[in-house]
């Protein structure tokens, strides 16, 4: 019984990254921006978990893809699925439970989300969108770590500084089971010249009002005019259950 509160508690702290990857300008910051009407971005992420230095059993890696689509100029929906890979110390005492790495690989969840604009780009002082995740776990989810469904509603303030600059403020509130979650983030993103294929360089800190921080650095290199790749490194202290993280992501624009 502990240790399925341990590992509830787990995917609790860890649910800001998991509902944010379709996330278009940051690593794991929700962005104003959506993809044009009738406009397609397909992407793939990997994200590299190290939740405690000291028991590397605890480690885990996850391999998103997913898609999203510009219904409106202003209104996109989006899909994307969990490929997941945990350590033995993750699944619950007695479930499959006999290998010393851990179960297989396994699709842990399914999240669709519609991102909203509320305000026109540039209309008022700060640009003002939404965003909406379902998360639904799939059986091998359910049966080894006690994974329920979840939901996440974010309110996203965004400000664009200068030519080039942008200040992303996240409000999110969520419930996953029984449980509610509540957390904010903020970022800042930049080029790092005047080019306009310059790399972009950002830094996002996320706080779960419980504890739990995380701070994470990305760069973002234009491959070509619709290809960015983006590589994430972050950090986080005892609370957030995430001590250390790596992250790529390749983004197709269509």
């Amino acid at each position: 019984m502990l240790k399925k509160l341990v590992i509830t508690g787990i995917i609790l702290s860890v649910s800001g990254s998991l509902f944010a990857h379709h996330a278009l300008e940051y690593i794991d910051l929700e962005s104003y921006s959506t993809t044009p009407q009738g406009g397609y971005v397909f992407y793939s992420r990997y994200d590299y978990f190290v939740p405690d230095q000291d028991n590397p059993k605890m480690d885990h890696w996850e391999f998103t893809p997913g898609f999203s689509y510009g219904i409106t100029n202003r209104l996109m929906c989006d899909t994307h699925f969990h490929l997941a890979k945990f350590g033995s110390d993750h699944i619950i005492a007695g479930e499959d439970n006999n290998d010393p790495l851990g179960p297989a690989p396994f699709i842990e969840a399914i999240a669709p989300s519609v991102h909203y604009q509320f305000t026109k780009a540039n209309d008022w002082p700060v640009d003002l969108a939404g965003t909406f995740t379902y998360e639904y776990p799939l059986h091998r989810s359910r049966k080894l770590m006690a994974a329920e469904n979840g939901y996440e509603g974010t309110l996203i303030i965004s400000k664009e500084i200068g030519k080039d600059t942008n200040l992303c403020l996240n409000l999110s509130r969520g419930r996953e089971g029984n449980e509610n979650s509540k957390n904010w983030g903020i970022g800042i993103k930049t080029p790092l010249s005047q080019n306009p294929r310059s790399p972009e360089v950002g830094l996002e800190f996320f706080n779960d009002y419980e504890g739990g921080r995380r701070l994470i650095g990305g760069i973002f290199l234009p491959l070509q005019e619709n290809i960015i790749f983006k590589v994430g490194l972050g950090f986080g202290n005892e609370a957030s259950e995430e001590e250390s993280r790596l992250n790529f992501t390749m983004m197709y624009i269509f």
